[in-house]
């Protein structure tokens, strides 16, 4: 069901999802129950937004959201968002339904207010509890991505940085998607305490409390986001001198290789040329004298470079 709504004694929650378009019944249900609201927050539940945002009205507010969801087929992450609008008696949700803890919140919410175990409830407060629910649902993904971190770590010095490239580039991207989605949280849900003076949904010191406990989560987010950003970069940048280090040693094996054919190759030439006294060219053994002389330049030619530490 598309609409549901759950009901306490001082609150009901509307919920929703499935407004995709402007002529869903999704969309004409909040035109005329709600048609004091502006026609930009209603289109903005039927479009992604790009930020998260608080607009203050006189008799409500509207507040978008954007919380991070892991797709486990294209190993991205990906942001889905969710729109409320906070009414003294009402709080409305709207969202594309990729939010299982909301959706948890809300079957609880509606079996505690039909066996009526739930008497009392407040918008603010409840709104104060989602966010607070959806942020600490974001911790798995940050452990998740802690643990690939680390893996990623132990196989660059274990010799496999060159399969590691694109496991670091996808943990790097996941990071900065991450971060792009949580970065205006903090802001925009401490201005949850101006929209609660003007609408007087509860008293400051209640208010402040919830909406403080909410803050410091998007904080200790952001904070972790911080960490990971700092070591992804620094094990990319690891990652990629151990490969150039590799990449040294193989071009200066090919060198000396090289060096060495070179001067076989060219003592050859020489012993080749039959010109008058050329050395080797009547004596009887003077193949095996050849072979015998070539063995001693390559064989010093390579005492030479171990030496001086280039191979």
């Amino acid at each position: 069901m598309p609409i549901r709504e759950a009901k306490v004694s001082n609150c009901r929650w509307i919920y929703i999802t499935g407004a995709t378009a402007d002529d869903t019944p999704e969309i004409n249900y909040l035109r005329k129950n709600f048609p004091y609201f502006h026609a930009l927050d209603i289109k903005e539940c039927i479009t992604t937004g790009q930020r998260p945002k608080l607009e203050i009205y006189p008799s409500y507010a509207f507040l978008v959201l954007l919380f991070p969801v892991y797709n486990r087929k294209t190993r991205e992450i990906e942001s889905s968002e969710i729109d409320f609008f906070i009414g003294k008696d009402y709080l409305i949700t709207t969202h594309d339904g990729k939010l299982p803890v909301v959706n948890k919140m809300f079957e609880d919410f509606l079996a505690h207010s039909q066996s009526g175990s739930l008497t009392k409830s407040n918008a603010l407060l409840l709104l104060a509890d989602i966010i607070t629910q959806q942020l600490n649902a974001c911790m798995p993904m940050l452990d998740h991505m802690s643990l690939d971190l680390h893996a990623i770590e132990k196989l660059i010095f274990r010799g496999q940085e060159k399969s590691m490239v694109q496991e670091i580039l996808i943990s790097r991207r996941n990071i900065v998607d991450f971060r792009k989605i949580m970065q205006a949280h903090k802001n925009t849900i401490k201005k949850l305490s101006p929209a609660n003076r003007l609408l007087k949904l509860v008293p400051e010191n209640q208010s402040d409390a919830v909406i403080s406990n909410a803050v410091e989560k998007s904080k200790e987010i952001w904070d972790h986001l911080e960490a990971f950003k700092e070591a992804v970069e620094a094990l990319q940048a690891t990652n990629e001198s151990l490969i150039s280090f590799r990449l040294n040693d193989i071009m200066k094996t090919y060198t000396t290789i090289s060096v060495v054919i070179f001067t076989l190759t060219l003592a050859v030439t020489i012993f080749a040329a039959r010109l008058p006294n050329t050395p080797l060219v009547e004596m009887q053994f003077g193949f095996y004298l050849l072979i015998l002389i070539l063995f001693l330049i390559g064989t010093s030619a390579v005492a030479i470079f171990k030496k001086m530490r280039w191979i």
